[in-house]
């Protein structure tokens, strides 16, 4: 068998194909470039977010190594130096000295520590901007924070005074020591600080001549394995060859993928962009299949007159896919063009949505970014041209000539009628002569109306107010800013002045002020009580962190050091707020479980409301005590009181459980309570003034750890947030609406054209001008009609959906009829207005003319 050679002339015709084709050309690409577009700014937007969301995971757990080991001796450390399992050099060993007590740093915590340059590598969240570690005993590397909290200038040389308190026998003797020190470097974070913590780095030289005198803090080591495979199984074999080693471990939970919460989290974030790349796959090849099985329609004949001339059906096909790849050669690179533009503008503006998540984080650029656009948008017209190319090659040449634009499955039938032919028939009968067509007409159309209407849910059911209320019990708060300590060890620094409240009482704007309450003392749990706080999930939560040989159950005997919150309410009207507001903050989840929050009978004393867990022992009425201790300290004896239970409430956070009293009673349990938040009731509208006037008085008492906030701040933030779910939400939409459009737009031509023969011979036989642009219209019409019926009962499914895929904070279900409404007109001008356009334009020929052209 002789092979034959013919590609030039395959591509000779599709260039001559592609020619004569221009307006089909022209929409294949508006549709590839569209498709590529969507493609290349999801993948932009998600590889981005990932890089992102993988940075502030390790930024969250505070470092890049697989494992740390605390409290660990030198010998240790070499043992780990030696070990098969490790890779030694990436090794780490940060050494504790002491903590800074400058005044000005107040309301700072600053560790004075020692780094190598395996641990600045190891740690995510600071940068360094100038200088080099220190070297010489008198060198010191700051963060710029401190430095400008000490007015300082961000200068090599600088000379800096820090203040470190003396240790003697594990104790503080009450004296500092000030050490001069010069800045050898500076460094930034890359997320805010928002727990005002800060490593001070200085010299190993330092380190030495400082331990002379005095105690020094634990040494800690930061190393990685040799491979990531069952990191748990090679650190558990670690720690057991370090014995005896009682110091904390903790293996960094970024490198564990088997945590049911990732897991969750892991599909939360990957449904949505799989289901975007679903709809962006769909409405492609809806478009680009309708462009090339019209195009292989209309030019059937031109195929029945190849096969004639002895061609094959796999170089027909051939001859379709040529066309395909040279409009994808033209259409790909400029959607990649624009996608990548568009996904650099969305990037930040998703990334602003996110909280932790800050720009230094964003990568927006990866060959693997084009190279996914390009092989989904490429499969996208593969598949789209798959069906018309085998269409085209299978034809046989008298077949070819008999094919017309109506599905051949449709039975002639006999109509007979008394007064002729009605428009409104002929036009539902056109409009169904080729299924096929009409059905993807009406899913592109459909789909991109069920696009926006989702999308517009999603933007509606956002509420602003409500996100604010989520986020304050008052118009207004002022909040002290004290880190709870979990080892009791200290009370906040300089405590919220009640006097503050005089003061706000004398504002004629302000209404009502609340109270609440917390406190730093040990309690002792006893009988359902203390069941109820040591649950197992609460027992395996610890066992996580204590020392080797400790049991959560012996803390609680011994001191009751697991967690628990008293906290002590002005008024039962906070609690009521707490629950109608679902606040999902500092108090968790809060739901009532059984029970009624009586705000007058919690105002009076006596009664007490568990926060817990899901089946709890204590029921409402219950009598519970429980001690606390003064000092905490054992030997100075404790407190006891007795209280009925009013509630019991679910929803605790974390494995904490939360006991909320009446400000009387708590005071007098409490040794030392301090004002945890002050809630304010306004009766004018926040302009502006009232808040500035409360931000003064706040000021007159000079406390560094109070702040003031506002609803008016919290809905102008959730105010941004949907404007950013907008315009990205709105984005896509455009896109997918323009294809669902431009889908629509292609067909009508396309029909129009090929019924053009028939139109004038309907026209010869007497039909008016007037009457076949009715049946036009009536055609259009019952596609908008099926359009709208679909958005009403899908599109409300498409609404929930989006809904519920997308749940934000605070929303709430809103069903969007604006968007149903515009979304039906634009259906509806479009679907009326095409079709006259298309007809006027082909319509100026007389009917000889025209029947002339397509003879």
């Amino acid at each position: 068998m002789l092979y034959n050679n013919n590609q030039k002339i395959i591509k000779k015709l599709s260039k001559r194909n592609l020619k004569i084709n221009k307006m089909r050309n022209i929409v294949s690409v508006i549709a590839i470039v569209l498709t590529t577009v969507l493609f290349t700014s999801l993948f932009t937007v998600g590889y981005s977010m990932l890089e992102a969301f993988n940075s502030y995971k390790f930024m969250e757990y505070g470092m890049f190594s697989h494992a740390q080991l605390q409290d660990i001796s030198k010998e240790q450390i070499e043992k780990l130096k030696n070990h098969d399992l490790i890779d030694k050099n990436t090794i780490g060993i940060v050494k504790n000295i002491e903590s800074i007590k400058n005044p000005e740093l107040s309301t700072q915590t600053l560790n004075l520590t020692i780094y190598d340059e395996n641990s600045i590598k190891n740690t995510p969240h600071i940068e360094m901007v100038e200088g080099k570690l220190p070297e010489n005993k008198d060198d010191i590397v700051l963060p710029t924070i401190v430095l400008d909290l000490l007015k300082l200038p961000h200068k090599i040389g600088t000379e800096v005074n820090l203040e470190v308190p003396k240790v003697k026998d594990g104790n503080p003797t009450g004296e500092t020591e000030t050490f001069k020190f010069r800045l050898s470097g500076y460094f930034k974070y890359k997320v805010s600080n928002v727990m005002n913590l800060h490593d001070v780095f200085a010299s190993e030289a330092f380190y030495n001549e400082y331990r002379k005198n005095n105690e020094v803090g634990p040494t800690c080591v930061y190393f990685n394995f040799k491979n990531n495979k069952n990191l748990e199984s090679q650190f558990n074999q670690v720690i057991k060859d370090l014995k005896p080693y009682s110091g904390k471990t903790s293996l960094n939970p970024a490198y564990l993928g088997t945590q049911v919460n990732n897991t969750s989290e892991l599909i939360k974030n990957v449904l949505p962009i799989v289901l975007m790349i679903i709809l962006i796959l769909l409405s492609g090849y809806l478009l680009i299949y309708n462009i090339f099985y019209i195009s292989v329609v209309k030019d059937i004949q031109h195929y029945g007159l190849l096969k004639t001339i002895g061609t094959s059906p796999a170089q027909i096909k051939k001859l379709v896919i040529t066309q395909a790849n040279t409009l994808c050669l033209i259409g790909i690179p400029i959607g990649l063009t624009i996608g990548y533009l568009l996904g650099v503008i969305f990037v930040p503006i998703v990334g602003n949505m996110l909280d932790g998540l800050n720009r230094s984080s964003y990568n927006y650029f990866n060959p693997i970014i084009f190279i996914f656009a390009i092989i989904f948008s490429y499969i996208t017209v593969r598949l789209s041209c798959k069906k018309p190319a085998k269409i085209a090659s299978t034809v046989s040449p008298i077949d070819a000539i008999r094919y017309s634009d109506r599905d051949n499955n449709i039975k002639k039938k006999s109509k007979k009628g008394k007064t002729g032919s009605k428009i409104h028939k002929m036009a539902l009968a056109n409009m169904f002569r080729n299924k096929k067509k009409a059905f993807l007409v009406l899913v592109s159309m459909s789909l991109s109306c069920m696009i926006f209407l989702g999308a517009a849910t999603i933007i509606s059911s956002s509420d602003p107010n409500k996100a604010a209320d989520g986020q304050l019990l008052g118009d207004i708060e002022i909040q002290h800013g004290a880190v709870r300590q979990i080892d009791y060890e200290e009370d906040p620094s300089i405590p919220m002045d009640e006097n503050i409240l005089k003061d706000l009482k004398n504002i004629s704007e302000v209404d009502n002020t609340y109270t609440i309450y917390n406190g730093n003392n040990r309690v002792i749990y006893e009988g359902d009580l203390k069941e109820e706080v040591l649950t197992q999930e609460v027992e395996q939560s610890y066992k996580d962190w204590l020392y080797e040989g400790e049991d959560p159950k012996d803390i609680v005997e011994l001191q009751g050091a697991l967690p628990v919150d008293l906290i002590g309410l002005s008024s039962g009207i906070l609690m009521n707020r707490m629950i109608e507001s679902n606040d999902a903050g500092f108090y968790g989840d809060i739901k009532v479980i059984s029970g009624t929050i009586d705000a007058k009978k919690f105002n009076k004393g006596g009664y007490i409301i568990i926060q817990g867990h899901e089946g709890s022992k204590i029921k409402v009425g219950d009598k519970i005590s429980f001690k606390y201790l003064k000092n905490n300290l054992v030997e100075e004896g404790y407190t006891e009181n007795e209280f009925e239970v009013m509630a019991i409430l679910g929803g605790a956070k974390n494995f904490s459980i939360s006991l909320y009293v009446n400000d009387n009673d708590f005071k007098k349990v409490v040794d030392k309570p301090y004002i945890e938040k002050v809630i304010i009731d306004t009766n004018t509208k926040n302009d502006g003034k009232l808040e500035n006037e409360i931000i003064n008085i706040n000021e007159k008492y000079n406390n560094p750890y109070t702040k003031v906030y506002s609803k008016k701040f919290f809905i102008e933030e959730a105010k941004e947030f949907q404007l950013s779910i907008t315009i990205i939400g709105m984005s896509a939409v455009v896109i997918i609406g323009l294809i669902g459009v431009l889908n629509f737009v292609n067909t009508m031509i396309t029909n129009i054209i090929s019924r053009r023969k028939e139109f004038a011979t309907i026209e010869a036989v007497g039909m008016t001008k007037k009457q076949l642009k009715k049946m036009l219209m009536l055609e259009g019409f019952y596609y908008a009609l099926i359009i709208t019926i679909s958005n009403l009962t899908l599109g409300g499914v498409a609404s929930i959906l989006g809904f519920n895929i997308m749940k934000l904070r605070y929303s709430v279900y809103t069903y969007p009829i604006g968007a149903l409404l515009l979304c039906t007109i634009a259906v509806f001008l479009i679907s009326l207005v095409v079709p006259l356009i298309v007809y006027k334009s082909l319509s100026k020929e007389s009917v000889v003319e025209r029947i002339r052209i397509t003879e």
